[in-house]
C-alpha cells in the first residue's frame, strides 16, 4: 500500500497530467502539418504550369516580332477556381495594334489563343491593346 500511496502523490500526478497535455498538443500540431501538404494544393499545380506558361509567352514574343510587332508588352496572368481550374488572360501592348482593323486584330488573337498549352484545365483570352 505504501508504493501505491507514492504513486499518487502529487508530483507523479501533476507529471502524468502534463505529459498526456504534451502528447494530445503534438498529436493536434501533426495533424495540422499533414492537412497543409495535401497533394491537390495550389502550388503543386502553380509548379506544373510555370514551364509551360513560360514557354507560351517566349513563343507569343516570337510570333509578335516575326511580325513586325517588335517590343511588344507581353503579360499572362491567370485566375483559379475552387476546382483549381485557370482561366488565362494574355494581354498584348503595342502601339501598332491600336492602328490594325478589326479582322487583322481578330486573326492575331486567334492565332494567339491556338499557341496555348493544351490542357482541359485552362482557357486562354487574348486582349490587344
Amino acid at each position: 500500500m505504501k508504493t501505491l500511496g507514492r504513486i499518487f502523490r502529487s508530483e507523479y500526478v501533476f507529471l502524468g497530467i502534463l505529459t498526456i497535455l504534451l502528447i494530445i498538443a503534438a498529436f493536434f500540431l501533426f495533424s495540422i502539418t499533414v492537412k497543409g501538404n495535401r497533394s491537390d494544393d495550389n502550388s503543386v499545380w502553380n509548379e506544373y504550369y510555370a514551364p509551360l506558361e513560360d514557354a507560351y509567352v517566349a513563343e507569343v514574343r516570337e510570333y509578335l516580332n516575326d511580325n513586325g510587332y517588335v517590343n511588344s508588352g507581353v503579360t499572362l496572368t491567370h485566375t483559379t477556381d475552387g476546382e483549381l481550374n485557370r482561366e488565362y488572360t494574355l494581354s498584348i501592348h503595342n502601339r501598332r495594334l491600336e492602328g490594325c482593323s478589326e479582322e487583322r486584330r481578330d486573326e492575331i488573337s486567334c492565332v494567339l489563343r491556338s499557341m496555348g498549352f493544351e490542357d482541359g484545365r485552362c482557357v486562354i483570352s487574348v486582349k490587344l491593346s
